[in-house]
């Protein structure tokens, strides 16, 4: 019996924490968290970016840029975890500068491939085998998670869930209450009403991961069916996030079990490319070869940011209407 009540002691815990955490998302108080999300992209964006330029041997000096704004992203998301003066001010300047980094990104792969032989005419041979074109863009995704977490409000842990519930003109006190006056945009974004533009960020984060693996898997011939994973899903990932900005049952129901799905599909991505590099000659004893010429290890990661994105934008509210 003592067992039985433990258990449901903690499922009862599990559940209250549950409840708490999505009444929090709801409102906008999750700025912590999105920190710590912001600077995990970012680990992961570096990681990956030092992969892919290592390849072209850094022969040019901005290849290095999203290596080097990797750990001052961590750096200002750990910052505002700590601070919330930092997650106003610090963290969505570095963020903006990643964002620009990844325009900027963007536009030199693009005259990378240019600049092949037979450029875009030979796009179908040269956007496959010449530098990742929409890999920038999903570095720019941690710059847009970190200015997203500068408007958000602070975590905060009522002894019961129940005041959280019962008290909402706490959370429009605490706007009111802000020191610079804010636009109508950041005053939803700080109560957690941008649900429909978060789901529409989700769907076009969905369409550059998806089309990212559309190319390195064609590089790879898709030798192995679950390669087909991440294309197949990305339609309907981003049939749901333009969906969910038009139907708020679509943001409910559809939404977030498609999100499950991405988000689960980019682990399993990580768990195979973490085989495929497991299995190339050498083993650990070539490791820096193995990750720098097999399959790009921290790219599976990127398409669960989407997912989370969608599991995200399904539990916030809706913007008011204008």
């Amino acid at each position: 019996m003592r067992i039985v009540r433990r258990r449901g002691g903690v499922l009862v815990a599990v559940v209250a924490e549950t409840q708490l955490a999505r009444w929090e998302i709801r409102h906008g108080r999750f700025q912590r968290s999105m920190a710590v999300i912001a600077g995990f992209a970012a680990v992961v964006s570096g990681c990956e970016a030092y992969v892919q330029h290592l390849r072209g041997a850094f022969d040019h000096w901005l290849m290095w840029t999203p290596v080097g704004l990797a750990p001052a992203v961590v750096v200002s998301a750990a910052a505002a975890v700590v601070s919330e003066r930092a997650a106003r001010l610090l963290l969505p300047l570095v963020s903006l500068v990643a964002l620009v980094d990844g325009l900027v990104g963007f536009v030199y792969h693009l005259r990378g491939i240019r600049r092949l032989p037979g450029g875009f005419k030979l796009g179908q041979y040269n956007v496959v085998m010449g530098p990742p074109v929409f890999a920038p863009l999903l570095v720019g995704m941690v710059g847009v998670l970190g200015t997203i977490a500068a408007f958000l409000r602070r975590e905060r842990r009522p002894n019961r869930l129940l005041e959280a519930v019962a008290a909402p003109q706490v959370a429009a006190a605490a706007v009111g209450a802000s020191l610079r006056p804010l636009r109508r945009t950041e005053v939803e974004m700080a109560e957690g009403r941008f649900q429909q533009g978060l789901a529409v960020l989700a769907a076009v984060f969905a369409v550059l991961s998806g089309g990212e693996a559309y190319f390195e898997h064609l590089r790879g011939s898709f030798n192995r069916r679950l390669m087909w994973t991440p294309v197949w899903i990305t339609p309907p990932m981003v049939a749901a996030g333009l969906g969910a900005a038009r139907s708020r049952r679509v943001a409910v129901r559809v939404l977030p079990l498609v999100s499950v799905v991405t988000f689960l599909d980019g682990m399993l991505g990580f768990l195979l490319h973490l085989q495929g590099i497991k299995r190339m000659p050498g083993g650990s004893t070539t490791l820096r070869f193995d990750l720098m010429l097999g399959p790009p290890l921290f790219a599976p990661l990127l398409f669960c940011a989407v997912g989370l994105l969608g599991m995200i934008a399904s539990v916030l509210r809706r913007e008011e209407s204008r």
